[in-house]
């Protein structure tokens, strides 16, 4: 059984490491959803990747491959920034997470490179 300090002290520890992983999560969230933006840009081409992530020829005979990414919903992306917030350990979560990923992307396809 524990005490209450015990419990307060386990808190913060759980807290602490709750902000961190919010922190990681946005930071490979923006890098991961930019990097899928950039390599849907039509001035980016991307090579086909082996099956089973295409299956079949892309349509028009295009040689860009599909990109599997998350939702396209600002909102949805709001809300989970919203769900993730804590009163204590992660309150003030900014819903930049959309601009953050366009600027990122932004920036990728300006220093993009072909080759």
């Amino acid at each position: 059984m524990s005490t209450f300090s015990q419990l307060m002290t386990q808190r913060a520890a759980a807290g602490a490491a709750y902000a961190s992983a919010v922190d990681a999560l946005k930071t490979a969230y923006i890098n991961l959803a930019a990097l899928d933006r950039t390599m849907e840009n039509r001035n980016v081409a991307a090579p086909l990747p082996p099956y089973p992530y295409s299956p079949g020829p892309l349509p028009n005979g295009g040689g860009q491959a599909p990109v599997l990414s998350f939702l396209r919903d600002k909102n949805a992306v709001d809300d989970l920034v919203r769900l993730l917030q804590h009163a204590e350990f992660a309150p003030s979560l900014k819903q930049d997470w959309p601009a953050q990923i366009i600027a990122a992307s932004n920036t990728q396809v300006a220093s993009f490179t072909p080759g």
